[in-house]
């Protein structure tokens, strides 16, 4: 990366910084104009969640399907609030940003001092709900590092507030050893990877490619796999993150059935509040053998 580069993309982070110490609901307000820009400039992408919309909500008609697209290019534009309060307010969030519920569930997971693999899927507040669990709760995570060097060192110290660690998705001697030291390992693994690395499973009532590592980082790092989902109000912006009980006897030894289970944890709250999820994101890209492609 150029040096005109860094110094281009350093000065970009500085309304980030900004944005985040402002009250919440002012940072909101301010970057929630962005919204119709945002889904007239993300051709590509708006055109994806219009087909995930069409494939996951027949039902709806056209016109309330377009209505949920545009919430969820207005919860996209308040991510950008939220993702920079995340990374960059000092201090504690208080009970304006949010909550965390269940935390008796993860508790009695580790009960027996073993390690728990905290599953969620890609949701507008996600990174939010990060740091309200990450104050309350040790935990790593697992991420993709971005191309643009120092937008990722920024994003890894933000994160750095909450996180004990950022382990890259690459590195899985590093979650296993994490899982088998008795910690928290965070991970959203509601992505499409391709046909090498997944196994399908219905979600919507679509087979999904829908990714084994979740088994084999359980298995490996002999540890228990709890469910939490984050989701804000739509009248006072809080997040709400939800920790379900954890999932029994899981890996079981039937590895369509364990991803099923997955995909049936998020199916149930993404219907809770469906503009909220991650729609730009290819999920259904990879199909069974024999069926035509999902995208065009």
């Amino acid at each position: 990366m150029s040096r005109g580069g860094m110094i281009l993309s350093r000065l970009g982070l500085l309304p980030v910084r900004v944005l985040g110490r402002l009250p919440v609901r002012l940072a909101r307000l301010l970057v929630r104009p962005l919204a119709l820009p945002m889904r007239l400039a993300m051709k590509r992408r708006r055109k994806i969640a219009e087909r995930n919309l069409d494939l996951c909500f027949p039902a709806l008609s056209s016109r309330q399907r377009r209505r949920l697209l545009r919430a969820h290019f207005r919860h996209l534009s308040e991510s950008l609030a939220e993702i920079a309060a995340a990374w960059c307010r000092p201090g504690r969030l208080d009970d304006r940003f949010g909550r965390v519920t269940g935390l008796e569930h993860l508790e009695a997971a580790r009960a027996g001092g073993q390690g728990v693999l905290l599953i969620t899927a890609h949701t507008t507040c996600l990174e939010l709900g990060a740091r309200l669990f990450g104050e309350r709760v040790a935990a790593s995570g697992i991420y993709r590092p971005l191309r643009n060097r120092v937008v990722d060192a920024f994003q890894n110290r933000g994160r750095a507030r909450y996180a004990d660690a950022m382990i890259p998705r690459d590195n899985l001697r590093a979650m296993v050893r994490t899982l088998r030291q008795g910690k928290v390992l965070w991970y959203a693994p509601d992505q499409d990877f391709g046909p090498e690395r997944s196994r399908f499973a219905p979600f919507f009532g679509i087979q999904t490619a829908t990714a084994v590592g979740i088994l084999e980082l359980a298995r490996l790092g002999r540890a228990r796999v709890v469910p939490m989902y984050p989701i804000k109000d739509e009248r006072s912006g809080a997040v709400t993150v939800i920790i379900d009980e954890a999932f029994e006897d899981f890996p079981g030894p039937d590895p369509e059935a364990d991803l099923a289970r997955v995909n049936a944890f998020i199916e149930r709250y993404v219907r809770q509040a469906p503009a909220q999820y991650w729609w730009l994101h290819r999920r259904f890209k990879t199909t069974p053998e024999g069926e035509r492609p999902r995208y065009g």
